[in-house]
């Protein structure tokens, strides 16, 4: 093993400048100055909470720089996180007279001993679970200057701990940590326990709402206390209610405009997702007094919207935001596999969704270390799928035996633990506006006993829509899930998504799917695989496709594909070059075709959105945080306002998702296989919300190979959207008979190897710096299409610069054609290249 370096951290004490006596109503976040050691080891090396021991290590420089580099990650050390791990820290606080402190820890991972100025005041077997929030009174103990010791130990086989199922390999130590905020808050004889705000908007008009203001307060003493409840509402004001507390107990009052006219809101600014308005928050603030004293605060925010659900004529579940119904279009997200993820990586994160035109982020695993990512989806109007996530319904992850139905959550000690979650979870997110439903299955349902005691909860801390299962399941206790997982998991073409009426294909709701491997570009790839196993393609490229032990394993089919519609690769470069062309068109016609076939199609979540690790798989950016060739496909298919050819009865369709479009302009050019125009045409066109019209109808070209060029113009004469397609001479030809629950088998691949036929194109590149970053014009001085250019912003070590937003990119440039692509970046001095 590695020697472990001791690294101190003199701000021991950062906190030495704060001061020991504290406020009503504060909350001290202990998050720095941690120092983290283990059993029968000198090591100690500085942290922060929330971590993980590994990510610690890992952050520290123990595994040195090459731990996700080929196969190094599998030969890593685990028997250190074997042994019991201790997190150490100082604090100043020292209650005064009166005063109560809690010391709550957010999540253990996973299981604790806590020692305060050398008291125990936790133990290991009662202290325990994740996703379980863990809070002990602390006045009488402190003592000004004070010692905080956790000592840890990971999860073991049975734990219901945080998962990475087969999406990434196991974390090294289970997630071993302090994996959610500690923090010390301090109050007077009542304390604020939650702040939970019930929009009840009119809709359609959004014109009134009322809200309802549910406040839970705990009386600390042991006799009756009067108190007095402050509230301030963001554009209303100050108001006042009295309350009256039993003696040592815990009272929810809730307020409505019957007791309260300001909570009566006319024309609330109301909460949207982006793309159909502005995500609109308030702000309420909540002080309790006692004595004549402040005693507590606390202060949320929340958004004005209603979200309701329904199962259609199909049994297909429709949400509607506002009073309208919505096609949900999103991803399934996953943390970084040691927990690193910062402020900073996840607004970049949040901000890649907006980009791509997508409106929801899935959260299977009610992931995040703490609020931070919600918060996110809250303020730039992306809906939060969150829920329960398949790693407690597999037997060999688990380590529970699975009841079949029922996944492995089945004796009273795992459902006992299971409820605290989700009591816990749903308390911590049903103030944001974001969350727009809650699942307690992924591919199975909740035995109906837990399933009752889940609810027992949901109707109590929650309103929103309740989904039993991620896949299309039936409980005795809910009914109909309303959703389908059925796959694929693993690559199908385009047309695909059109021919299949029993699977995966686009109706419904498709909460996870994809094509597989969406490939990183050619510079993370030199990042991940080592030069000597880049080509041919090596076990190297295997260990990072899934962790799966059956399938989606190796990079087989992915060249199988690629090579069957494009054609043999000839080296490394035409492998990725291919790979992206064929990642770029099936990503793309995914989420094309459940726009294209709304309303029969309600939604659709990509598979996945992002990568715990360094990956091959399911992903729209990879984990160094570039866009793939997917990211830009999906891009392109989820405009608001799109043409799009379906592959089935071979027209081009007008999907609309956007409120105010009007009328615009539709046009097709239609180019042979050696890029010469064999037909045009333009016509005016409009559609209204969340519908789809047909516009041209193209079977005549059916027969040959070619390409379709799309734009719509709008009204002022502008750029809308544009699309492009090549199309083979025949079709897939599918055999749906043999489909799996991963991917359905080709009998016959359509051939593309025209789309590549020209090479070294004649295109003129000229970069000009802008105040948002860089304005790059491309002009195609050849005669024939280049179907897919790549640009790409190089830091001055080769890298590809991150963040970097381009307008379009993994796009054609027709023949003669001139096109300027916009990259927004705050970076400087970066080296724009073009690849093609």
């Amino acid at each position: 093993m590695k020697q472990i370096w001791i690294i101190l951290i003199a701000a021991a004490l950062g906190a030495c400048t704060q001061q020991a006596q504290l406020d009503n109503g504060s909350v001290l976040a202990l998050s720095e100055g941690w120092q983290l050691s283990h059993t029968g080891g000198p090591e100690k090396v500085a942290a922060v909470v929330p971590s993980t021991v590994a990510g610690s290590l890992y952050a520290s420089g123990f595994y040195g720089d090459d731990l996700m580099v080929g196969r190094n990650y599998a030969k890593a050390d685990k028997s250190i996180f074997d042994d019991e791990w201790v997190y150490r820290t100082e604090f100043l606080a020292k209650p005064a007279q009166g005063q109560h402190c809690e010391l709550a820890f957010e999540g253990l991972g996973y299981r604790a001993d806590i020692f305060l100025n050398g008291t125990q005041i936790a133990s290991s077997d009662t202290t325990f679970g994740v996703f379980r929030r863990h809070v002990y009174d602390v006045a009488s103990l402190l003592k000004g200057r004070n010692q905080l010791e956790v000592r840890l130990r990971r999860a073991q086989p049975g734990d219901l701990n945080l998962g990475f199922v087969d999406w990434n390999p196991r974390p090294l130590d289970e997630s071993m940590g302090l994996v959610r905020p500690v923090s010390l808050h301090t109050t007077g004889a009542v304390s604020i326990e939650d702040v939970f705000v019930i929009p009840h908007l009119d809709v359609p008009n959004c014109e009134q709402a009322d809200l309802e203001v549910r406040i839970k307060l705990r009386n600390q003493e042991d006799h009756p206390v009067e108190a007095l409840l402050d509230l301030d509402l963001q554009d209303v004001g100050a108001f006042q209610s009295q309350a009256v507390l039993p003696a040592a107990s815990c009272t929810t009052f809730v307020l409505t405009p019957a007791e309260a006219s300001q909570l009566h809101l006319v024309r609330p600014r109301v909460w949207w997702t982006w793309e159909q308005g502005n995500p609109e928050l308030y702000g309420l603030t909540v002080a309790v007094k006692a004595d004549n004293a402040v005693s507590d605060t606390r202060a949320v925010s929340f958004g004005v919207r209603k979200i309701e659900s329904r199962l259609t004529g199909k049994n297909y579940r429709q949400f509607t935001l506002n009073g309208r119904d919505i096609l949900i279009k999103g991803a399934g997200w996953s943390d970084d596999i040691f927990l690193l993820d910062t402020p900073e990586s996840l607004e970049r994160q949040v901000k890649y969704v907006k980009d791509m035109n997508l409106n929801c982020i899935r959260f299977e695993n009610i992931w995040g270390k703490d609020d931070t990512i919600y918060d996110l989806c809250d303020r730039e109007g992306l809906l939060a799928l969150v829920g329960w996530s398949c790693q407690w319904e597999w037997e060999d992850y688990c380590g529970l035996p699975e009841t079949h139905g029922y996944g492995c959550i089945n004796d009273p000690a795992s459902e006992d633990l299971a409820v605290d979650y989700f009591r816990d979870q749903v308390i911590r997110l049903h103030n944001h506006p974001s969350v727009f439903a809650w699942m307690t299955g992924s591919d199975r349902i909740p035995n109906p006993g837990l399933e009752e005691r889940y609810l027992d909860i949901y109707q109590q801390e929650d309103y929103r829509p309740y989904v039993n299962s991620a896949k299309n399941l039936y409980s005795t206790v809910s009914g109909w899930s309303g959703t389908k997982m059925e796959g694929p998991y693993d690559y199908v073409a385009p047309d695909y998504w059109y021919f299949d009426t029993e699977h995966g294909g686009a109706f419904g709701f498709n909460t996870e799917t994809g094509i597989g491997a969406n490939l990183p570009q050619m510079e993370s790839l030199r990042r991940m695989i080592p030069a000597d196993k880049l080509w041919p393609l090596s076990d190297d490229w295997n260990y990072h496709c899934t962790a799966s032990s059956s399938v989606m394993n190796t990079v087989d089919y992915l060249k199988e594909t690629l090579s069957a519609q494009y054609g043999e690769p000839e080296d490394l470069e035409d492998f990725v070059r291919k790979a992206h062309a064929l990642d770029y068109a099936g990503t793309r016609g995914m989420f094309e075709a459940f726009r294209a076939r709304m309303p029969e199609s309600t939604g659709i979540v990509q598979w996945m959105l992002n990568s715990a690790w360094p990956s091959i798989f399911w992903q729209l950016y990879d984990w160094y945080g570039v866009p793939t060739a997917a990211y830009y496909g999906t891009k392109k298919a989820c405009e608001p306002a799109q043409l799009i050819f379906n592959y089935k009865d071979r027209k081009a369709y007008l999907a609309n998702e956007c409120m105010k479009c009007g009328g615009m302009t539709a046009y097709v050019m239609v180019f042979d296989a050696d890029s010469k125009v064999i037909g045009q045409e333009c016509k005016s066109v409009v559609a209204r919300y969340h519908t789809v019209v047909p516009v041209f109808d193209l079977r005549k070209y059916d027969g040959k190979p070619h390409f379709i060029a799309l734009m719509l113009q709008g009204a002022d004469g502008k750029v809308v959207a544009k699309n492009f397609y090549c199309i083979g001479a025949s079709d897939n030809v599918y055999e749906f008979d043999k489909s799996t629950w991963y991917h359905t088998p080709v009998r016959k691949w359509t051939d593309l190897r025209f789309a590549f036929a020209h090479k070294d194109a004649d295109i003129e590149m000229t970069v000009e710096p802008v105040e948002e970053g860089y304005a790059v014009t491309l002009v195609n001085h050849s005669d024939f299409i280049v179907p897919q250019i790549i640009l790409k912003a190089l830091d001055k070590d080769g890298n590809l610069a991150v963040p970097v937003y381009w307008s379009d990119n993994f796009c054609p440039i027709l023949p003669g054609e001139t096109e300027v692509f916009l990259c927004r970046t705050e970076q400087k001095d970066l080296d724009i290249v073009l690849n093609q």
